[in-house]
């Protein structure tokens, strides 16, 4: 697989750090244009974004696992939607995904930001034509995980470990087999990216899992919304989903010419 289609990069790959922006970030003619001379919104960008690292972009192709003998996960994924989302590739605007954050805001369901004086509001036909996602399902993230009623982790994570006479005793991703270990990195690489700690999981790592292979069907956009304002609010949490917003921001048309691009 090419290099942005794996789902396990080394340590040094995890992140990368946020000084491709400083030198347009330190500029005051880029930034009110970013902002249109927002002040308020240019300080927060300074204050709670511009230092943050962004997470590297992932993709995994539903070919890939088919030819790899992984057809029960390919078929697992489709069912759940989550195609396009997963192999999502493209132009990184790695400024402007910044700027994205710094006027992110998350009220009654609805994503809203704006970049260079353009207003996004991300609804149900956005994410769908962006990334193939439905706003149906329950809605299911790392800090609520009792509204799957069946879910029980140590159960689900017995049923997951290599050894089935073995008790796991802990949430450590070695212990799994080689289809549910995958499908950790899909979990913790894609769909709810974060920068370290793969190999540990969450509660609410196993809850998506469990959702996947059991037939719940999951809002993923409430999912990447609730993941979104995590990133923004939290300091030491990097930047996910890059590559999505870049396409939300050549979906609502931004201005991208002459801006740093990957």
């Amino acid at each position: 697989m090419p290099r942005r289609s794996r789902v396990a990069p080394s340590d040094d790959e995890s992140s990368t750090p946020p000084t491709p922006s400083s030198s347009n970030a330190m500029n005051q003619g880029r930034l009110e244009i970013w902002f249109e001379g927002n002040d308020d919104r240019m300080q927060t960008f300074f204050i709670e974004i511009n230092r943050k690292q962004i997470i590297l972009p992932k993709v995994i192709r539903m070919s890939w696992l088919k030819a790899e003998n992984f057809g029960n996960l390919e078929q697992h994924l489709k069912a759940k939607k989550l195609k396009t989302f997963l192999e999502l590739s493209g132009k990184v605007y790695l400024d402007l995904v910044k700027v994205f954050y710094a006027n992110l805001k998350f009220s009654n369901g609805i994503l809203k930001s704006s970049v260079k004086g353009v207003e996004m509001e991300i609804t149900r036909q956005t994410w769908k034509d962006v990334a193939g996602l439905r706003q149906r399902g329950v809605q299911v993230y790392k800090d609520e995980t009792s509204v799957v009623d069946e879910f029980n982790k140590v159960e689900y994570l017995n049923q997951c470990v290599r050894n089935q006479g073995e008790q796991a005793r802990n949430f450590h991703v070695g212990r799994l087999r080689v289809e549910e270990r995958l499908l950790t990195m899909v979990v913790t690489k894609i769909i709810m990216p974060r920068g370290s700690n793969h190999a540990t999981l969450n509660e609410g790592d196993l809850v998506v899992m469990y959702c996947i292979q059991n037939g719940v069907m999951v809002d993923w956009t409430y999912t990447i919304c609730d993941h979104m304002m995590k990133a923004k609010r939290l300091t030491n949490f990097k930047l996910p989903y890059v590559v999505f917003i870049s396409k939300f921001i050549e979906h609502f048309g931004v201005d991208v010419k002459g801006e740093l691009e990957e």
